[in-house]
């Protein structure tokens, strides 16, 4: 007969697990110097029995899920545990700790966007797992740049005369998408900031504010809605006619809705009663504040108010839907955003569009993303000297390819002076301006687009956005004799006209400077006039060679293949890589007699090179570049002052080795040697395995969250309608926007 433990283990799956661990763990954590002093040995099991206030087993057992749940244990080389073997031990694990009322931590990173690759890409794509597909019901905090579209509503000049403070940062990093809906909250200094505005603004609307003009005289500027001059001049109680049609023009402005009347009763009741305490005007000021400060002014909320189906599921309402897609496109609201209703004549804004029922078949949603995406292009750009605002449009997209390449934190890179030289040559902001211009240019076109990305050898450099402006500038450049480089820039315009060149239509000469970093002489080059042109042969192809893209992944004073490597490891192959373990001293050799390739043979050591084997021949192509973007045949060696060839013809060199190679990138296709990183992008850019991997990342810029199997669909779906229009960006887009994942929410 079996002993009633045994058979109480049975029962609840607590042996199986235990006999699992055993047959795969045990090697490295038994009683003996168990690796990470974590020991499996006589692990209680007994959850529902045990101290929630003790909880240093539960600890263990946290530990134990998450590294599974990650695929970082069993190590590799090791004897793996199988799917379902996997499976059998998280669910177990996690029902256990539901009894002491906790659930696994690792599920709070899993949200984090640095471990949405965890997710196994085959399954995502094999078509196991067919859904129905939704996402959890969700407070979404307001973007920066939703909230600086809000403050424009009231006045472009607004920022001039008075102190508007960003209440809403994201935290951005490198090659990361920034804004998740479940990081984002507002805090106690977000609630501040937003008070603080909430007082301004309400004195904008009412009595002015406060401030002095460039002469330094005191003014008062302000913006008094017609539906506030009644309450403002009314000598005795405003009537309720008054107070509702105040009421109705905040909400119109803040939350583009009418309020119901249990807002206008709350409302107009807290006016009267501030009103007795402060008068008219104090009373409405703070009834806009309170307006201003109403959870819809700092949260998007996408809860599903439509019906539930068969699956639990609640579709978004019609204004639910208009915003969810407005703030998916643009940085401005439903109503701001004018489209073409389905008789292909009728003008009318996103928001009504949605109320009259047209936004509710899939074909119709597509039709109104591919026409938003389709209405704000690079048609627009203005890069001229003196212009802020530069023309895109799509500024949402714009924003997930630079947070997707991570090209635009260039200008983050610190670069010694003494290496730069004088002046402003090194212009980083330049170099990102003419990536932003080439990745949109590349989205417009809307064909092959990430195969395009990745292989293109045309480029913009110092495009001011049409012929018309390149003139604008020049003749600006010509006659204005005040600038102080007026001389040298006539002789420059001059030697180039008389060559027959067209002059680069950049005003002074150390700025002109900063093309040589496309290898272009910037004394000789014919500046092509309509862009984007061909490059030099053989130096340039896409946006991993492009000197803003080379820069933001490299170090202070050299190239850095570990990330380059790492950048493609994760965000092309879909893979993961491990963070940095605590007791390695991550730093390159300081051998400067040596090539940065032979600096870099410490990785090779067995600890390190089981990670670096993923990591660094992915890098090491990009070597034909120094770590200012520039293409080379050979490498400088020594103590290097300054960044120009020109002061180091005595130095030594030695010749540059661009081998690579990929492995294990789930595509065998896509694994083997390559000779340079040209090759590297042409076989990157031609695979599938890449080309859904570039989808997962969009999946999560515009869902706000990591992919779960239960997206599986969402994302074939998207892959193909991708690969079925060509290529086509918007099409993907489209796809993901009309997906059950998008318009769909489910409780767990």
């Amino acid at each position: 007969m079996a002993h009633p433990s045994a058979v109480s283990a049975e029962r609840d799956g607590s042996g199986r697990v235990l006999s699992l661990l055993k047959a795969h763990c045990a090697d490295c954590h038994g009683q003996t110097e168990p690796e990470a002093t974590l020991c499996f040995d006589d692990l209680r099991t007994d959850f529902g029995a045990g101290n929630p206030a003790d909880g240093s087993f539960v600890e263990t057992w946290q530990r134990i899920h998450e590294q599974i749940t990650l695929g970082a244990m069993p190590p590799e080389g090791a004897s793996q545990l199988s799917a379902v073997e996997v499976e059998q031990v998280t669910e177990w694990i996690t029902r256990q700790l539901r009894k002491v009322s906790q659930t696994p931590d690792v599920w709070h990173k899993l949200k984090s966007p640095q471990f949405g690759n965890y997710v196994s890409h085959e399954k995502l794509f094999d078509g196991s797992h067919r859904g129905p597909a939704s996402s959890p019901p969700r407070l979404w905090r307001l973007s920066p740049y939703v909230y600086d579209e809000f403050i424009n509503g009231f006045g472009r000049h607004l920022r001039e005369v008075t102190a508007m403070h960003q209440p809403f940062a994201l935290d951005t990093s490198r090659g990361e998408i920034a804004d998740f809906s479940a990081q984002q909250v507002a805090g106690e200094a977000t609630l501040q900031l937003l008070m603080m505005n909430c007082r301004t603004l309400a004195e904008y609307q009412t009595t002015g504010v406060v401030f002095r003009d460039h002469e330094g005289k005191v003014r008062n500027a302000k913006r008094t809605p017609v539906e506030f001059e009644p309450i403002l001049q009314a000598e005795g109680r405003p009537t309720d006619e008054m107070i509702r049609a105040a009421i109705a023009f905040e909400f119109a402005l803040l939350l583009e809705q009418d309020p119901n009347e249990a807002e206008y009763k709350l409302l107009s009741g807290f006016f009267r009663r501030a009103a007795k305490v402060g008068g008219n005007i104090k009373a409405l000021q703070t009834m806009l504040q309170a307006i201003l400060m109403k959870p819809e002014a700092v949260y998007r909320m996408e809860i599903g108010l439509g019906a539930e189906d068969v699956h639990g599921r609640r579709r978004l309402s019609p204004t639910e839907l208009a915003f969810a897609i407005a703030r998916a496109l643009m940085d401005t609201g439903p109503s701001e955003i004018e489209v073409v209703a389905r008789d292909g004549e009728t003008k009318v804004d996103l928001l009504n569009l949605a109320l009259s029922g047209e936004l509710e078949e899939t074909v119709d949603i597509q039709r109104v993303v591919r026409q938003i995406l389709d209405n704000n292009n690079m048609a627009t750009a203005d890069y001229r000297m003196f212009t802020q605002a530069h023309g895109i449009r799509n500024t949402r997209t714009l924003r997930f390819f630079r947070e997707f390449f991570g090209y635009h934190h260039a200008p983050n890179v610190f670069k010694d002076a003494k290496r730069i030289g004088f002046g402003d040559r090194y212009l980083t902001q330049r170099m990102v301006d003419d990536a932003d211009q080439l990745v949109m240019h590349i989205f417009d076109r809307d064909r092959d687009v990430l195969n395009q990305l990745l292989t293109t050898d045309e480029y913009f450099v110092a495009y001011l956005g049409s012929f018309d402006h390149i003139q604008k500038d020049l003749h600006y450049i010509k006659t204005n004799k005040n600038d102080a480089n007026f001389e040298f820039n006539t002789k420059y315009l001059q030697r180039s006209e008389a060559a027959g060149r067209h002059p680069i239509p950049i005003e002074g000469p150390s700025s002109r400077q900063y093309v040589d970093f496309y290898n272009l002489d910037h004394t000789t080059w014919d500046y092509p006039v309509q862009q984007p042109f061909k490059m030099p042969v053989g130096q340039r192809a896409g946006i991993l060679t492009h000197p803003a893209w080379l820069i933001s992944w490299s170090g202070n004073f050299d190239n850095d293949p570990i990330r380059r490597g790492k950048w493609i490891r994760e965000h092309l192959l879909a893979d993961t890589m491990p963070d940095i373990p605590l007791d390695v001293n991550a730093v390159v050799p300081e051998h400067r007699d040596q090539s940065l390739r032979e600096r870099l043979r410490v990785t090779r050591d067995e600890y390190c090179w089981k990670c670096h084997q993923k990591m660094d021949p992915l890098g090491f192509p990009f070597e034909q570049f120094d770590d200012f973007g520039r293409h080379r045949d050979q490498e400088v060696l020594g103590e290097l002052l300054t960044i120009f060839p020109e002061r180091h013809r005595d130095a030594r060199v030695t010749d540059i080795d661009t081998r690579g190679h990929i492995s294990n990138s789930g595509d065998r296709q896509l694994d083997g040697d390559v000779n340079d990183a040209f090759e590297l992008v042409q076989r990157l850019g031609k695979s599938e395995r890449v080309r859904q991997s570039f989808v997962r990342h969009a999946f999560r810029f515009w869902l706000g969250r990591n992919e779960t199997l239960v997206d599986s669909p969402t994302l074939m779906a998207a892959d193909q309608a991708y690969v079925k229009h060509g290529g086509s960006m918007k099409a993907m887009i489209a796809s993901l926007l009309s997906s059950d994942s998008f318009l769909y929410r489910k409780t767990k």
